[in-house]
């Protein structure tokens, strides 16, 4: 019986690693499918699988929920989306490198509720720092150590 090859789903929406994403998957042999909405159209994605979706706030993280199963792997900056998806013993990685597992879940809506809380007394929130070289290093080391350990290579 033939050896199946996971999917990488890629929430393409803002994500800031598709061309590390690209490089990795290219050398392993595997063909990431990002999913966007349609304003994130653009013309140069020839030889690449990209689906585009009506926008809604949701639309990208249900499209990818609905069809992401067991060992597949998630590219996506949503930690609210990444414990969905780590319940269905999906892998899911940060475009920071951040493999999320089942065990995060508890501090991640923690996190999210105190969020949220914060932002209703003061109306504001400081946004996340920003996106380093290192990050995206981070990113692909952890992105070929997952599909290695696919292709029985440690």
């Amino acid at each position: 019986m033939p050896k199946l090859t996971p999917t990488l789903w890629v929430d393409a929406d803002s994500c800031p690693v598709q061309k590390e994403i690209v490089q990795v998957s290219d050398h392993y042999g595997w063909k990431p499918r990002f999913i966007a909405t349609i304003n994130h159209y653009r013309m140069d994605l020839e030889g690449q699988d990209w689906t585009f979706l009506d926008h809604g706030s949701q639309t990208v993280d249900l499209y990818i929920l609905n069809r992401a199963k067991s060992g597949d792997i998630v590219v996506t900056q949503d930690l609210s989306f990444a414990v969905l998806l780590t319940s269905k013993g999906v892998y899911v990685l940060t475009p920071r490198g951040k493999l999320v597992t089942e065990d995060d879940a508890a501090h991640i809506m923690d996190s999210k509720y105190m969020r949220q809380q914060t932002m209703r007394r003061e109306k504001k929130w400081k946004g996340p720092s920003a996106f380093t070289d290192e990050d995206r290093q981070r990113f692909s080391h952890q992105l070929r150590k997952l599909m290695s350990n696919y292709e029985g290579i440690s």
